[in-house]
């Protein structure tokens, strides 16, 4: 679990440029997402879209949550649970390969 928070740390940080303190809650994350998108959607839309792709919203996705009156919340959780989706996905098969579970041939 602390190695999944060290990592949202710094996905966050690098990914949105969001100060994350050492202790933190998922509600002052998605509240710090919700200010960042709204920066990035006011001041320059076509970076906050692509923002989105990368993090791998999947696009009809996003399109349905802007329809939203809290489109920015709601945003910003999915841009929270896909993160940790992929931070755990990366932890898993990080521990499975470290375990030296498969042929080394196999191994990137």
């Amino acid at each position: 679990m602390q190695a999944e928070l060290s990592e949202l740390r710094k996905s966050l940080k690098d990914r949105f440029e969001l100060e994350v303190p050492e202790t933190f809650s998922e509600e002052e994350i998605r509240l710090g997402l919700e200010k960042r998108l709204a920066q990035l959607l006011e001041r320059n839309p076509e970076e906050f879209f692509q923002l989105l792709y990368r993090v791998d919203i999947p696009e009809k996705q996003m399109h349905e949550v802007l329809q939203q009156d809290d489109a920015l919340a709601a945003l910003a959780g999915l841009v929270y649970h896909r993160q940790l989706q992929k931070i755990r996905s990366r932890l898993k098969y990080k521990t499975y390969f470290d375990k030296d579970n498969t042929d080394s041939e196999l191994k990137w």
